[in-house]
C-alpha cells in the first residue's frame, strides 16, 4: 500500500517505477532461496540428513517460481525503460541461469532412479550451482550492464530516497515471510507424500504378487 499509493513518483519513470516493490523482493529472495538450497544440498550430501533433502526440494520449487516472477517483472519494467522486453544483459542472463539451476535440480531429483541415487546426484549439482549467486550479485560491477547497481544495501548512504526506500524494505520483509511459509508448507507436502507412498507400497506389492 505504501509503495503503490503513498510513495512519491519517480522523477524520470513516473508511477511506472512502482513495480520495484515486487521485482526487487523477488530478485533478492531468488538468491536467498538458492543459497538455502545449496546449504541443504551440502548438509544432505555430507551428513545424509533426511529433512535437508525435503528442504532442498521446497527451496527449489518455490525458488523457481520466485525467479520466474523476478524475470517477468523485470521484463515488464525493462520494456518502457530500455525499449525491449529482454536484453542479454549480464544481470538478466545470470538470473535466467539461476532459474535453470532450480529446474535442473528438480529434474534430477525426480527423474533419476533409484531414489537414493537421485538424491545424491541432485544434492551435488544443487550445491555446485551456487557459483551463480555471486555472479548475479556482482554482475553490475564486473561487466558493462544496463541494469542499475545496488540501491538497498547502502542504508548508511542510500541511493534511493527514503520515502521510496522504506516501503521497499516493508515489501521485502512481507515477501520474505510469505516465501518462508510457502517453503515450510511445501516441506510438509513432501513429507506427507513420501509417507503416503510408503503406506501404500506394501499393498501394491501384494496385489502384484497375487
Amino acid at each position: 500500500y505504501e509503495g503503490l499509493t503513498q510513495a512519491p513518483a519517480d522523477l524520470v519513470q513516473g508511477d511506472f517505477f512502482r513495480i520495484i516493490y515486487v521485482h526487487v523482493p523477488m530478485a533478492a529472495l531468488s538468491l536467498a532461496l538458492y543459497l538455502a538450497l545449496a546449504l541443504m544440498c551440502f548438509i544432505y550430501w555430507v551428513f545424509h540428513v533426511k529433512i535437508a533433502d525435503y528442504a532442498a526440494i521446497s527451496c527449489a520449487a518455490v525458488g523457481s517460481l520466485v525467479t520466474a516472477l523476478a524475470l517477468a517483472t523485470g521484463s515488464i519494467w525493462g520494456k518502457p525503460t530500455w525499449g525491449a522486453w529482454w536484453v542479454w544483459d549480464a544481470r538478466l542472463t545470470t538470473e535466467a541461469l539461476l532459474g535453470m539451476l532450480f529446474l535442473g535440480y528438480l529434474s534430477l531429483r525426480f527423474t533419476l532412479s533409484p531414489r537414493e541415487y537421485a538424491k545424491k546426484i541432485a544434492a551435488v549439482v544443487g550445491f555446485l550451482g551456487v557459483f551463480d549467486v555471486p555472479l548475479i550479485h556482482y554482475s553490475v560491477n564486473w561487466w558493462y550492464t544496463l541494469h542499475q547497481g545496488s540501491s538497498i544495501l547502502h542504508l548508511a548512504k542510500p541511493t534511493i530516497a527514503w520515502p521510496m526506500l522504506y516501503p521497499l524494505l516493508y515489501a521485502l520483509l512481507g515477501f520474505s515471510i510469505l516465501i518462508a511459509m510457502l517453503v515450510i508448507h511445501t516441506m510438509i507436502v513432501c513429507i506427507l507424500s513420501e509417507r503416503q507412498d510408503k503406506h501404500y507400497s506394501p499393498s501394491l506389492i501384494s496385489i502384484k504378487e497375487r
